[in-house]
């Protein structure tokens, strides 16, 4: 009796099992990068969509088929310009394996409440998605770019994203990221950038791939920043690079410092940005630290010499430090916009002072505010590995 009990249990479980929201694959058209534009003029969206081509590569038939398809659309609203393209795709798009997202000024300036209230209720599209800025409107078709290391311009456009992040010269930024930064009243939006450089005519062929000189390609930019949703300026690389280190988003990087009629570079390891706000003097305080060793050095210091050694990590942080404050500086003096999240420390720190002085941030608090810098990055390793192996020994 007890068998058939659990027979019949056994054989329910397996009747109510299933699949929701099940499509063949031969119906879908896999998305992995979208680019987002809006024309102010007509009021319209105007989409670029990659799809994979889903096409039998062993079929020889099919062998010079391009690995993606582009599909562009226009639209007063974003679901019905994306639903659109089953006017020129045979296959419904399937976005839960969409790798980036790009958005025009434009986009970030008028649209973007929408765009992200899209995005994010929208089941199929993660949170994790990486989204980046098309300053100039032909670099939203980056992705219509056959590439020869990636089959896919987006996979490319991913994998440089990543290796200029951990240089520094960049940050990534996925899609809850920047609801995060657009939602919170005490951030301001920065995102990584990214420029078409060549013939985008001739770079969206599948020839582009197959040529040592590609006729276009795509570059990662600089970091752009904005105040209340409004576009300020793309900063230069070096800019970028410091900007990360105040936000406390850069690990490792290399920088070169002139020295004594010639140049030393360092490798930076583990560099940590801690802040200590003192909001009665209106003073946040921050502490670098980290590690660097010699990378390439051409000068005419001796650096087996001891004091010498002790002489550069000293000019070397005063450097650093030099950099940062300019960094910030020029950034306040010129636009005026807090892209530091000072303001959101303040407000972690004391919410009642913050609240109240709200309003007055950037004519009063943010225009006044002192930033103290101090950095402590050590030179372990002058390109010996032994006094790397040392160092590590005696600093566990």
């Amino acid at each position: 009796m007890k068998n058939i009990k659990y027979l019949l249990i056994l054989s329910i479980i397996i009747l109510l099992t299933g699949c929701t929201n099940y499509r063949e694959l031969n119906s879908i058209a896999i998305t992995t990068a979208i680019s987002v534009d809006y024309n102010i003029n007509t009021n319209e969206y105007n989409l670029i969509t990659q799809v994979v081509n889903s096409v039998n590569k062993q079929d020889t038939s099919s062998s010079n088929e391009p690995t993606f398809l582009n599909f562009t659309s226009t639209s007063n609203s974003l679901s019905e310009g994306l639903s659109k393209i089953v006017l020129e795709s045979p296959r419904r798009l399937y976005t839960n394996q969409t790798q980036i997202i790009i958005l025009s000024k434009d986009i970030i300036e008028n649209k973007l409440d929408e765009v992200l209230d899209y995005f994010i209720r929208n089941p199929e599209i993660r949170g994790e998605i990486l989204v980046l800025l098309a300053p100039d409107k032909e670099d939203l078709k980056g992705i219509t770019i056959q590439t020869l290391l990636d089959n896919l311009s987006s996979s490319n456009i991913v994998s440089s994203l990543k290796e200029s992040e951990k240089e520094g010269y960049t940050t990534l930024i996925t899609l809850n990221d920047l609801a995060d930064l657009y939602l919170n009243p005490y951030k301001e939006i920065i995102l990584p950038t990214l420029s078409v450089e060549g013939n985008i005519n001739e770079a969206d062929e599948e020839e582009n791939k197959t040529s040592t000189n590609y006729k276009g390609t795509v570059k990662i930019g600089p970091l752009a920043i904005f105040k209340d949703t409004k576009y300020l300026t793309s900063l230069s690389f070096e800019e970028s690079k410091y900007l990360n280190i105040i936000r406390n988003k850069l690990d490792s990087t290399i920088i070169t410092i002139p020295y004594n009629e010639g140049y030393i570079s360092f490798e930076l390891y583990n560099i940590i940005t801690k802040y200590k706000p003192n909001i009665k003097n209106n003073i946040i305080n921050l502490s670098i630290t980290g590690r660097a060793k010699t990378y390439e050095i051409i000068t005419n210091t001796d650096i087996e010499d001891k004091e010498n050694v002790k002489d550069i990590q000293n000019y070397f942080n005063n450097y650093i430090k030099e950099k940062i404050f300019n960094t910030f500086t020029n950034i306040r003096t010129n636009y005026n916009t807090d892209i530091f999240n000072f303001r959101d420390i303040y407000y972690k720190d004391n919410p009642k002072y913050l609240k109240k002085n709200y309003n007055n941030w950037y004519e009063e608090t943010y225009s006044n505010l002192i930033l103290n810098i101090n950095t402590k990055i050590d030179l372990y390793e002058k390109g010996k590995i032994k006094e790397e192996i040392d160092y590590v020994k005696e600093n566990r």
